[in-house]
């Protein structure tokens, strides 16, 4: 059985959904945000005890794109990457490794610009990441256009990393990913069996907001607000 090492509400709500897309029996850790220390086998995991993280027997597995990429290997029979030797496979690794290193940090610039400036105000940094949030929803939307999936006809883990990060659009009342082809998307991933599941245990609603923001794995959590004005 795979330990699965959760903080909900997180980036883990990817790799929860891969999860739930192969049907593998999981144990969930649940991690307190504020208090990483417990229990210890998350810093043997990962020592910057991030989540998400796996422990598959001998393998430990963090990052949400090595996640990810992992599990779609490790189970080959839920068909969510192209195999080896596919001619799209050089695109299935752009897609991820782009939604880790470009379209992610955008979000942090965001959601937490005090960590990218040393300045007290931080207005420009969040300006810039919403400014560059734009260009990438106007790549994203060229991209897609026409395309049931980011390879086309054939889902993959790049579906639900995508769709985890377009639906964060939703933190900001009003914003918006792109166009029709993102928001379809989004849909379609969200449409998905597995992906109600995962939004369902991570108590998490049709837009990728929880239900009890107030809570964590069922437990109280006095979370400080995240400004995203």
């Amino acid at each position: 059985m795979l330990d699965f090492f959760h903080i909900t509400g997180s980036t883990s709500f990817a790799v929860r959904c891969a999860l739930e897309e192969i049907g593998v029996e999981y144990r969930v850790i649940d991690i307190e945000p504020f208090e990483r220390s417990r229990p210890a086998s998350l810093a043997q995991v990962n020592p910057s005890r991030r989540v998400p993280a796996l422990l598959d027997g001998e393998a430990e597995v963090y990052e949400t794109s090595a996640c990810l990429l992992y599990l779609a290997e490790r189970f080959p029979a839920a068909a969510l990457e192209p195999p080896p030797g596919d001619p799209s496979r050089g695109a299935y690794l752009r897609w991820l490794v782009w939604l880790a290193d470009t379209f992610r940090p955008l979000w942090e610039r965001i959601m937490a610009p005090q960590f990218f400036t040393a300045d007290e105000r931080t207005d420009g940094v969040r300006a810039k990441g919403y400014q560059e949030l734009q260009e990438t929803g106007t790549a994203l939307e060229a991209e897609l256009r026409g395309r049931t999936w980011c390879l086309g006809e054939r889902y993959t883990v790049a579906d639900i990393y995508l769709y985890m990060l377009v639906g964060w659009q939703h933190y900001k009342p009003g914003l918006q990913i792109g166009g029709e082809a993102v928001q379809s998307h989004f849909a379609r991933v969200g449409e998905r069996p597995a992906i109600a599941r995962a939004r369902e245990l991570d108590d998490l609603d049709e837009r990728l907001l929880r239900y009890h923001p107030e809570l964590r794995a069922g437990k109280r959590v006095d979370a400080p607000v995240v400004d995203l004005s």
